[in-house]
């Protein structure tokens, strides 16, 4: 391990020692109530701090809290999961402002600033177009190596090695290695 690899663990475990209250208690919650509200609470308390500090205590959190996260991610300022069903691979980093749902971000995706990624496109209404009474969930799958630009909305899986253009809006499954823009979005080439 190189030191500069070496140094960066010992400053996320101290980083995790320093969230480890907060985890215990969304931990409490999640077998003891099956909620988010603390979970959301802390996601929401640790947005705001700035520069690398709070790049390192959101992803200390993070990595106690969502269902995957390794500790090699980068959380940006302001960026937030809104449910604990989320996943980070190693190596995965998102930019300011991002609001991120049930979604599985593979190893080195690197996702924009005000990306959103709720938790699929069909949360409040079921397969007939009705309104339900509770929110579904659908978890989205962001492929390894997978670029993402500035504001895009993604709504559906995007495959590995994927470009999706800023803006984007994402509302059907993309397959690997292609160029993504457009609202809809549609394929606008196959990349090498």
């Amino acid at each position: 391990m190189s030191f500069r690899r070496l140094a960066k663990a010992i400053v996320f475990a101290i980083c995790v020692a320093a969230v480890a209250p907060l985890i215990a208690f969304a931990w409490l919650e999640k077998r003891l109530l099956s909620g988010d509200i603390l979970f959301n609470l802390f996601a929401q308390l640790l947005a705001p701090f700035p520069g690398l500090p709070g790049n390192f205590l959101r992803g200390a959190y993070y990595f106690g809290t969502l269902d995957g996260c390794s500790w090699e991610v980068h959380v940006g300022f302001g960026s937030i999961f809104t449910h604990r069903g989320g996943a980070l691979a190693a190596r995965a980093s998102m930019g300011s402002y991002c609001v991120i749902g049930h979604v599985r971000i593979g190893p080195g995706a690197m996702i924009g600033s005000r990306v959103s990624m709720p938790s699929g496109k069909r949360q409040h209404v079921d397969d007939e177009g009705q309104l339900v009474p509770a929110a579904r969930y659908e978890t989205i799958t962001i492929g390894a190596g997978t670029w993402i630009g500035e504001g895009a909305i993604i709504m559906a899986n995007v495959g590995c090695d994927c470009i999706v253009s800023a803006g984007a809006v994402v509302t059907r499954e993309m397959p690997n290695r292609t160029l993504i823009g457009g609202n809809p979005a549609t394929v606008i080439r196959e990349l090498g």
